[in-house]
């Protein structure tokens, strides 16, 4: 069986290890957590650009932007009926 100093070592180890996974467990929480934040923002910033196209376009062509906006409702009007 195991002597008292091997036990000792042993679960001396063991508290290291766990310590060890603590801190990778935490680093890799943290790096998703940055990359998470960097793709919202990076949606942020592509949704404010399409906005900002889409502004433009109904801006210079309001007449074609108006029949396009009311086909599109007569369609999902027609489909919500279903």
């Amino acid at each position: 069986m195991f002597n008292p100093a091997t036990k000792d070592d042993l679960a001396t180890n063991l508290k290291n290890s766990v310590h060890e996974l603590k801190g990778d467990l935490q680093h890799a929480a943290n790096q998703a957590g940055r990359d998470v934040r960097g793709l919202v923002n990076s949606a942020g910033n592509e949704i404010a650009h399409a906005s900002d196209r889409v502004t433009s376009e109904i801006r210079s062509n309001p007449v074609r932007s108006a029949a396009i906006a009311l086909g599109a409702g007569v369609l999902l009007g027609a489909i919500l009926r279903r």
